[in-house]
Parts: structure tokens; C-alpha cells; sequence
């Protein structure tokens, strides 16, 4: 699975228009006792021939525009032979400008800032992998990412590194990938690794699931219809996994027309945790994971309006289910509506046990639909959530609150809108505002209740790719 457009093979006109003329030369040259007519009726065809291929040429291009997640659950197109500077693939993409935020915003300050920078290496590593007549592999590759800048701080580690081992038997929609990958619930950590670019926005969902985990992720395509599945640690910290007891994941989608595709993920973890080190899971939801109530923070917590001792370092497993529906029209507009739900049980009281619920709907509304001259901007609205939305019981939202918040907040909220310019296929310059209302739950200390307040992002900023 990945979220590169798979290469389609184009077709040159004028490479066509040219083979078909001499092959139609050819015989013209050797019966030059054809008549003026004749003549006329093969320069008719030739021509009808040309549009034809220039139709189906725009066919494809439309589909292309049309269908972009419907590609999920095809395989890498890895280059093949040559050197090593034929089978390998350097691409990457970065973010910068100026960003700021309210008074108990998660960014404190207005600054100008490298918001997020990644580099990506795909490689070829072999194809037709046999014992004896019997098809082992068609194609291995390799994928590299080097997580450098994300949300403005350095970070300098490994997001995804595996080696993806495509058409198993000779069958195409059986492949696997080994190593640390995105976790593939729903549609949100599609817009991460190489899908970064493809945000429209500059801010991330407050709750949409995402993050990376080792493991294996096994995906496959047929027709309409596809799915990705993966078995993982389970836990946030990389290369870490105290339990035995893995994280498993399935996510079935389908594109019944070239504009609808709707897709259906669960995800399900066993204990997380220890003793001495308290839960971080794998999955994030926005800026939020499964983790023990009142870890990492000095923040009380308050449950049904009275403060609370901290819940146990283990968690005994979290649940998930959510489902996903896009629609999109080439040069009109791109609708995408999710939600889902996340349960945490933890191995104490259930206090410390906590649902989740997160939603999205988003719109895109491409300039091309009011004037071709506006076909480079456009113009996206979202409004999306996370949280208990229970005043008796909260959770920290978002990790960058722990320290004003803590696990207090019964649910965040944004309402967003940007404006964008896609200047050159490798450049969009664009500007957002984002209003980002917090409710806590009963209780809590007029402190926390003011660090609620005055939550709203804005920056602009330009991304480039290549």
C-alpha cells in the first residue's frame, strides 16, 4: 500500500500520429495508381485514428484526477534494471512560513518556522523471485522515510522504513510489507509520509487516526474492491514492545463509481504498558494515544467533579471502529466525511476506563468551478472533533496540553478554513485560520478552565515536493 499515484502508461500522439502516417505512406508509395479519393478516405481515418487516442489519453488523465485513494492497495511501481541510479528514487517534501496562535494555543508564538520537512528513498531490490517454475515474489522493493522536521521541532528519526514484497505467488493483490509503516486505519494517515503534500490544509485533524508502529501490513487490490491489514507492537515509542500481545488492524474499502469510495476499519490491541513504564499506544488520534489517566502531567485530573489519584501504568486494550466516505469530482470539489469510535480499558477502576469519538467533514472546493482562469486555487472548509464529550470524565486531547489541561478536556474542536494557490505542480503557497474551541469537564480549577480558552491557529505558509 502506498500513497504514490501508481505511474500510468501515457500515450504520445505525436510518436502515434507519426507511425501511423508512414504506415500509411507505405502503401501509398507502392499503389501510386490510387486514386485521389482513396487518398482522401486514409487521410480521414488517420485522422479519426488521432482523436480517438487523443480521447482516451484525456480518459485516463480525468480517472487519474478522479480516483486518488482509490489507488490504495496497489503496489509500488519500482523501477527495474539499469544501474542503481535507475532503481532508486530520491523525493521529499518540506513546509515553511510564518504561524501563530491565541493566547493558550498549542503554538505560543507568532514566529517564522520550518513547520514539517521529510525525505523519502524508494528503491528496486529484484523481481521474478523463483523456486524452480513457481513464482515466488514478482517484485521486492525498499522505502525509506526520514522524519526530520514535524509540527516546527526537529526530530530527526525514522517514519516509515520497510521492504515491500509485491505479488506473492504471481498474485497481484496479495503483497506485504515488513518494517515500520503507517498504522492503516481509516483515511487520515493517508495525508502523512509521502501523502503529506497532498494536505490541503496546513493544520492536521484534531482527531483523525495516523502514526507509525513495527510490524507487518499485508494489503491487496481487486477490481473495485480492496483491503490493508497489519499486525504490530502496539506501542508509541519506536522499536518498543514490553507486552507479548500485538495490535491487529483491518480496513475493507471500495470504489463502486469513479467518484465514491467508502471504506470501513477496526483496530484492536491487547496490554500496553508495565510497571515501571506507563502506556503509550500505537495508535495516535490527532495528537492524542491510549496512555495511563494522569501520566506524563502535574495537571489533577478530574473525574465527575472531584480530583482523582493517578490511574495504573497498564492498560489492559483498546478497540476501535470507524468508517470513512469521499467524494470527489475532478475540478468541482472533494467531500470527505469520517468519524469513528476508540475505547480504552484500563486494568484499574473503571474511572480510568475512557470512549473516544472523533469526526471529520471536510470540502474542498476546487477555482476551475467558477472560472478556468481560478483553476489553481481553492478554497477548504473543515470541521472536525475529538473527545469524551462527557463532563464527568476527560482525557488530554492533545500531548501539547499536558502541562495546562492535563486530562481535563472533554472534547476540542476546530473549524477551519484555508485558502490555496497550487503555483507549479511542486508548489502551493496557502493561508489558513483555524478556531479551536476546548470544553473541560466539571470541576476543574479556575486555572484550567482559563487555559481553555483562546485556542485558535493561523499561518501561511508555502509547500513544495519533488
Amino acid at each position: 500500500m502506498t500513497t504514490n499515484p501508481r505511474p500510468r502508461r501515457q500515450i504520445s500522439l505525436s510518436v502515434a500520429a507519426s507511425f501511423l502516417c508512414l504506415a500509411a505512406l507505405a502503401p501509398a508509395a507502392s499503389v501510386r495508381a490510387a486514386s485521389e479519393q482513396e487518398m482522401l478516405e486514409i487521410i480521414h481515418g488517420l485522422e479519426r485514428r488521432v482523436e480517438q487516442l487523443e480521447t482516451r489519453e484525456e480518459d485516463e488523465r480525468v480517472q487519474a484526477e478522479s480516483e486518488p485513494i482509490a489507488r490504495e492497495g496497489e503496489p509500488e511501481n519500482y523501477q527495474t534494471g539499469g544501474s542503481w541510479a535507475d532503481r532508486v528514487r530520491i523525493s521529499g517534501s518540506a513546509n515553511t512560513g510564518w504561524y501563530g496562535g491565541e493566547a493558550h494555543a498549542v503554538i505560543p508564538q507568532d514566529s517564522f518556522q520550518v513547520w514539517d520537512a521529510r525525505f523519502f528513498v524508494d528503491a528496486e531490490l529484484g523481481r521474478d523471485v523463483k523456486l524452480g517454475e513457481t513464482t515466488l515474489v514478482r517484485d521486492i522493493g525498499f522505502h525509506f522515510e526520514w522524519d526530520l522536521v514535524r509540527l516546527g521541532k526537529l526530530e530527526n528519526r525514522i517514519g516509515e522504513l520497510y521492504t515491500d514484497f509485491q505479488g506473492l505467488g504471481g498474485e497481484d493483490w496479495v503483497n506485504v510489507q515488513v518494517g515500520r509503516f503507517q498504522i492503516p486505519v481509516g483515511e487520515n494517515y493517508l495525508r502523512f509520509a509521502q501523502g503529506y503534500h497532498d494536505n490541503p490544509f496546513i493544520y492536521n485533524t484534531v482527531g483523525g487516526p495516523w502514526w507509525w508502529d513495527e510490524g507487518l501490513r499485508v494489503y491487496g487490490r481487486e477490481g473495485k474492491v480492496g483491503w490493508v491489514a497489519s499486525v504490530s507492537d502496539g506501542q508509541t515509542q519506536f522499536n518498543f514492545d514490553p507486552s507479548t500481545d500485538k495490535q491487529f488492524t483491518l480496513k475493507l474499502f471500495a470504489d463502486p463509481t469513479p467518484w465514491l469510495h467508502v471504506s470501513a476499519s477496526g483496530l484492536r490491541s491487547g496490554p500496553m504498558g508495565s510497571s515501571s513504564s506507563p502506556a503509550m499506544g500505537a495508535l495516535w488520534l490527532g495528537e492524542s494515544w491510549a496512555r495511563a489517566i494522569g501520566a506524563s502531567t502535574t495537571i489533577p485530573t478530574f473525574v465527575d467533579g472531584v480530583s482523582v489519584p493517578d490511574g495504573p501504568n497498564r492498560l489492559k486494550d483498546s478497540w476501535l471502529a470507524g468508517g470513512d466516505v469521499i467524494l470527489h469530482f475532478p475540478d468541482l470539489a472533494r467531500i470527505w466525511l469520517g468519524g469513528g469510535w476508540y475505547g480504552i480499558d484500563s486494568t484499574g477502576a473503571s474511572r480510568y476506563d475512557r470512549d473516544l469519538y472523533y469526526w471529520i467533514a471536510e470540502v474542498v472546493l476546487e477555482g476551475a468551478a467558477a472560472a478556468p482562469v481560478l483553476a489553481p486555487f481553492y478554497l477548504g472548509l473543515r470541521a472536525d472533533g475529538l473527545g469524551t464529550y462527557d463532563s464527568g470524565e476527560g482525557y488530554l486531547l492533545d500531548s501539547r496540553q499536558n502541562a495546562t489541561l492535563g486530562f481535563n478536556a472533554k472534547s476540542l474542536q476546530a473549524y477551519s478554513m484555508v485558502l490555496g494557490w497550487r503555483m507549479t505542480d511542486g508548489v502551493t503557497l496557502r493561508a489558513e485560520y483555524s478556531f479551536r474551541d476546548v470544553d473541560v469537564v466539571n470541576g476543574v480549577t479556575g486555572t484550567i478552565q482559563d487555559d481553555a480558552g483562546d485556542q485558535g491557529l493561523y499561518g501561511i505558509e508555502i509547500g513544495v515536493d519533488f
